[in-house]
């Protein structure tokens, strides 16, 4: 081999080196730190709880506070989140399409993309795959029917949702989604306390039901009771709310042992949020903010940047 030919052959094997076709990833360091037993596939050792997965893996569902999309709309939106060892940021959307003169409604909704970047200590604690995981993964899809079952009667608003969650989402090596689907059904309210022409405040609430795969052999499926209870307060096109939402799973603190009986869990499914979102409406569109705490299993703090435009008019 003449030297010309030698000089390319180097420069392709560090090229395809580089691009991991020829590299292999040494999973050394996460069987010490998960005591592997040399047998189990290492997706049985994933903890598919609220409190060790990203923040959109299980995400808790939002109040359709009764009511039934009127128009064919879509939400666009930027989130970041912050929690000690995983800071992510990502983009999704929402689409709304009533049917049936505005008494039922199709919605599409999810993270599109995500960027994460998270440490050790964290990695560890969820069973991540790799020490220092970080890079780009796409979210879970979720669809859902909603029925307006009552409307503007002496009694409160009141709506049926029915909910599917794919199992879309990539990166459950990081952790990041849980790689199974879900569902959920719940029934929601919402009325006026006071409404004029200048403002109005309102209540809302819902409760119902959240159910997801597992991967522990005993116990196949997670089901929880779905919670949430607000305030609106609107004047002008201006309105301020505020909420707190979650679900309260089979287990709470409860220790599972999930493939290695050395370290059992506290399997922690019962995650709590505190949201306040300002919105203002120019025309048709709208623009808001949306402020996540965690108050219980869900230790992320988040801010939400928010855009809704009419698809149809």
């Amino acid at each position: 081999m003449n030297r010309k030919n030698r000089i390319l052959l180097i420069i392709l094997v560090i090229i395809f080196s580089n691009s991991g076709i020829f590299a292999q990833t040494d999973y050394s360091w996460w069987n010490n730190t998960q005591q592997w037993n040399g047998v189990s596939s290492w997706t049985n050792y994933m903890i598919r709880s609220p409190y060790y997965m990203g923040p959109n893996a299980l995400s808790i569902p939002f109040s359709e506070k009764g009511r039934v999309g009127e128009k064919v709309t879509f939400r666009f939106y930027g989130d970041y989140y912050y929690q000690k060892g995983d800071n992510t940021t990502d983009i999704g959307g929402k689409l709304v399409v009533p049917v049936s003169k505005g008494k039922v409604a199709i919605e599409a909704w999810g993270t599109l993309l995500e960027y994460y970047k998270m440490g050790e200590d964290v990695a560890i604690e969820r069973r991540a795959r790799h020490r220092y995981p970080s890079g780009f993964a796409v979210g879970d899809a979720y669809f859902a029917t909603v029925v307006q079952l009552i409307r503007n009667k002496k009694f409160p608003d009141m709506a049926l949702r029915i909910g599917l969650r794919t199992a879309s989402g990539n990166h459950l090596d990081d952790a990041r989604y849980t790689d199974t689907p879900g569902y959920f059904f719940d029934l929601s309210f919402g009325q006026d306390f006071i409404k004029n022409q200048k403002q109005s405040l309102s209540w809302n609430a819902m409760i119902g039901f959240y159910s997801w795969q597992m991967s522990v052999p005993e116990y196949q499926q997670d089901d929880a009771v779905l919670f949430g209870a607000g305030l609106d307060y609107s004047f002008y096109n201006t309105m301020l709310s505020v909420s707190v939402a979650g679900y309260s799973g089979y287990f709470g603190n409860q220790s599972l042992i999930i493939i290695n009986k050395n370290k059992p869990v506290a399997f922690r499914d019962r995650p709590v949020v505190l949201r306040m979102n300002a919105q203002h409406q120019f025309g048709n569109y709208l623009f808001g903010i949306r402020l996540q705490a965690g108050i219980h299993d869900f230790l992320y703090k988040s801010v939400r940047i928010w855009c809704q435009i009419p698809v149809l008019k």
